[in-house]
């Protein structure tokens, strides 16, 4: 049976945050290294960056812009700009150049939270719409033509909640958050209150509740951050902010903040199992954690860190369709049908069932409104392109068994993913095109150590061309965020294509790496996150 749907006082951010502060104001709800807040003191940092940006002019609807690194500043400025109506639009602090440029102009805002380390990036750069900046940490040179204010005078508005002339709703407009999944460019994935509403009720057990911590590790500019925030607040619970994983770091700080959930995504929970053992490793109040994949060895990893873990299969357009868990096995699956309200299907090329058993493309719906992505913004083509015949295609094989339980075959659509980042193939390939050396190029997924993919690009010169393996990776670090510059590179005459001229990309990753592949990372070119000054308070 559908539950009702949700009131705004159950799912409208500024309204769940006011109850709670209301309920239980001396209550902690986030912790960070600088110190702490309760819900009390959260409500009133959310009202005051509410107010310093309806002062700037934020109106309900406006897609405001936040350009900062995970810390709580970064938790202020999505509340306050929720409070005031917006629309909560962060951007990965990797990008920069036509990606970025790219992501600014799509959201049409006219008001971006930035940190000043990253300002420079935006010089040269045509925006369109960007009229202010509001700057966390130091004063630095800004681009011409921009109004510049400080994020301390923002911020530090009256603690009264602004009265909207139209409240938010459960079905407007919560956040934009920037993906890139297939072969095309980066696309802003428009998620209601009602869509974290849902992804909450289906990603986290309902264990899990008022009592528990979480710890979060992840940027507040991916679905999974926003989301674990966000249902942390809804249930009552409360939130450890660091900046970034760090897998030395990881144990001791659950123990001194008290974390007693997270997410160990993909990498994390590989790095954590393959750390040296230590006789304290049971020893902490981690008592669940989200992991996806499961490890091989999940059985192992739980009996040693003491531990359940449980798992989802979903994506930032579509919150939490399959669920599985707690469990303290892998069993192969990654889930059954999480509800209420989720319906799938396994389709053939046609979107018509195929038998139990057999593979074909998970496609998915939920018979609550907005309860999914509410769109691409901007970007209609797209949405025709995913939706079809009443249904979300995830282009993702799967097959199910008569039990109901889903099991994970392959990816239809060129896709990468690498260190929990999705990647798309054809913006690194636009980058590397601009070597003057290079006349094709092709992008492609490659298996990696650590449990996710790797990226290879197989190029052909120019004609007279002789590009240097370093010199394409300093191009492209140019250009390109950190995580998607490839690891591994490859020298050919050219490559395997269709009768009608389009790259055979099957073809490439069969053969993958071989003995003339250059790896980077072997040659002593490694490429890190940069790191800021949060300026946490």
């Amino acid at each position: 049976m559908t539950h009702p749907f949700p009131e705004r006082s159950e799912a409208v951010l500024a309204d769940l945050l006011e109850r709670r502060a209301a309920t239980h104001p001396d209550k902690l709800f986030l912790l960070h290294d600088g110190g702490e807040w309760t819900y009390g003191e959260t409500a009133e940092r959310a009202w005051s960056a509410a107010d310093g940006l309806v002062e700037l002019g934020v109106q309900p609807g406006d897609y405001v812009l936040s350009w900062l690194p995970t810390g709580v500043d970064a938790v202020q400025a999505w509340l306050g700009i929720n409070a005031a109506g917006g629309v909560y639009t962060p951007l990965n602090t990797s990008y920069k150049g036509n990606i970025l440029e790219r992501a600014v102009n799509l959201s049409r805002a006219s008001t971006m939270i930035v940190h000043s380390a990253l300002v420079s990036r935006l010089d040269g750069l045509a925006l369109t719409h960007l009229r202010t900046l509001v700057v966390v940490g130091e004063q630095v040179p800004t681009p011409p033509g921009m109004a510049v204010v400080d994020w301390r005078q923002v911020s530090a508005g009256m603690p009264v909640r602004p009265r909207l002339a139209t409240p938010r709703e459960p079905y407007d407009d919560m956040a934009v958050i920037f993906t890139s999944g297939t072969t095309g460019v980066s696309k802003g994935v428009r998620c209601s209150y009602m869509h974290h509403y849902t992804y909450g009720a289906n990603l986290f057990p309902p264990e899990l509740g008022a009592d528990d911590r979480y710890y979060l590790c992840l940027p507040l500019y991916h679905a999974a951050a926003t989301n674990a925030t966000y249902t942390f607040l809804r249930r009552g619970g409360s939130i450890a902010v660091v900046e970034s994983f760090n897998t030395e770091r990881f144990w001791a700080d659950v123990r001194r903040f008290g974390a007693t959930c997270g997410n160990l995504a993909t990498s994390m929970s590989a790095f954590l199992h393959n750390a040296p053992r230590r006789p304290d490793d049971a020893d902490n109040p981690m008592r669940m954690a989200y992991m996806g994949p499961m490890l091989e060895d999940t059985e192992g990893f739980c009996e040693r860190f003491g531990m359940q873990v449980f798992s989802c299969y979903g994506s930032t357009e579509v919150p939490g369709p399959l669920f599985s868990g707690p469990v303290t096995t892998n069993t192969g699956s990654v889930g059954r049908l999480a509800g209420p309200g989720f319906q799938g299907r396994i389709v053939d090329e046609h979107d018509i069932e195929v038998p139990t058993g057999m593979v074909g493309e998970l496609v998915v719906r939920h018979d609550q409104p907005w309860a999914m992505f509410s769109g691409y913004l901007g970007m209609p083509e797209q949405d025709a392109a995913v939706w079809r015949n009443g249904w979300f295609h995830t282009g993702d094989a799967m097959r199910v068994d008569a039990e109901g339980n889903y099991y994970f075959s392959d990816r239809i659509r060129d896709t990468i993913r690498r260190r929990a980042e999705n990647i798309s193939s054809v913006e690194v390939e636009a980058e590397i095109l601009g070597h003057p050396s290079v006349a094709e190029v092709a992008v492609i997924a490659v298996p990696s150590e650590h449990e996710e993919d790797e990226v290879m690009a197989y190029v052909v010169p120019a004609p007279g061309g002789h590009p240097a393996f370093a010199e394409l990776v300093d191009h492209a670090a140019d250009r390109l965020p950190y995580f998607m510059v490839p690891r591994y590179w490859e020298l050919v005459d050219e490559l395997p294509k269709t009768p009608t001229f389009k790259v055979q990309k099957a073809q490439l990753r069969q053969i993958g790496i071989t003995p003339q592949t250059w790896d980077r990372e072997a040659a002593g070119y490694r490429l890190r996150r940069e790191r800021f000054t949060s300026g946490s308070r």
